[in-house]
């Protein structure tokens, strides 16, 4: 008997970013967030990432978008708002229960000796800060992480270019997070796919959305490639000389796989996949994620893919929530619609969903 993928209900943002105050109420099982540009989309799908392990440090710099030479100390500061005291805060309602998480942060002038600078970032590294008297004048940010099951504490310096250790983090639930660029900077792992022959039908009928020749795909000799194999060529081809949208389908694929019995959060969904395949695709998505006991939260401003996705799979409406996230006054606003309302609203009324 298969589960019923809601396993958050409602989430509730006090704090994070530029967004105060947001909540989105009776969350369904497929829910689609939309807005203007800095309405806060990517922001809520970031922070419902972390329920991944919100007590690890790794877990918010991976949220940091940090450039490749980016700094952690300052990423981590922009995830606090910038206008209030330095505070996270969110809440989260399942059926059994609230939980709570609460992110602290103070910044301290201090001073580091060389030995503590050298066991915080490695033997080798080298720091611009001046030294004097075998000391270090350096910023730390000190973050203390409150959450329903534990405490933890941890430092970051503005000189530091190693993480700090830790303990394996408490996980509440399995999240996968796909960014519009996933396909394009990320790496592609199809190996749980590839191992199950349902699975691999499903990924052939997406592949030949984009390429009907396509006749197999494996890995590699070595192990580091996926290799197409198509009546086009008299040899198999690597999957990176095939176009984006190819590509950023079989990402979506892995993720909804990797996301069983857990979260799914796609921003910009739509990002590299032609209108014309959108249908499947998506209805495709739409219902691996029932199978697999995955709540799916999406996050697009195009019309076109949102109405697709209200569209694509007539069986699973009852199932899809509409969230509209405004800024007005300095205020975070949401209008929620079901699946047939939005629909309703959009081709009945012209009302604008964005």
């Amino acid at each position: 008997m298969r589960h019923t993928a809601r396993h958050i209900e409602n989430f509730k943002i006090i704090s994070y970013r530029g967004l105060r105050a947001l909540e989105l109420q009776d969350l369904n099982e497929i829910n689609i967030l939309t807005g203007n540009n800095n309405s806060g989309k990517t922001s809520v799908l970031e922070l419902l990432s972390s329920l991944r392990g919100p007590s690890s440090l790794s877990t918010w710099i991976k949220m940091c978008r940090m450039t490749r030479n980016g700094s952690y100390y300052k990423g981590i500061l922009n995830l606090f708002p910038a206008d209030t005291s330095r505070n996270i805060w969110y809440v989260c309602t399942t059926k059994s229960q609230n939980i709570k998480v609460v992110l602290d942060a103070a910044v301290q002038e201090v001073r580091v000796s060389e030995n503590d600078v050298s066991e915080i970032n490695g033997s080798d590294c080298q720091i611009s800060h001046a030294a004097r008297d075998g000391y270090t004048e350096a910023k730390c940010v000190q973050i203390q992480v409150i959450t329903s099951f534990d405490e933890k504490a941890y430092d970051l310096y503005d000189f530091q270019t190693r993480m700090p250790k830790e303990e394996s983090p408490l996980k509440i639930f399995p999240t996968e997070y796909v960014a519009p660029s996933a396909h394009v900077d990320g790496s592609i792992l199809l190996d749980e796919v590839m191992e199950s022959p349902k699975l691999y039908k499903d990924m052939m009928r997406i592949l030949h959305e984009f390429d009907d020749s396509i006749m197999n795909i494996t890995k590699s000799g070595n192990g580091t490639e996926y290799m197409i194999l198509s009546d086009k060529y008299n040899k198999a081809m690597p999957l990176n000389v095939y176009g984006d949208g190819m590509k950023k389908a079989l990402v979506l694929l892995a993720a909804v796989v990797k996301a069983k019995d857990g979260i799914l959060l796609l921003d910009e969904f739509e990002t590299a996949i032609h209108t014309s395949a959108m249908n499947n695709i998506f209805a495709w998505i739409l219902h691996s994620a029932q199978n697999l006991n995955v709540q799916v939260f999406l996050s697009s401003h195009s019309l076109e893919a949102i109405d697709k996705v209200l569209k694509c799979a007539p069986d699973l409406q009852d199932k899809i929530n509409l969230y509209t996230l405004y800024n007005k006054d300095g205020k975070n606003l949401v209008r929620k619609m079901s699946c047939k309302e939005a629909i309703k609203a959009q081709d009945d009324w012209g009302v604008e969903l964005r």
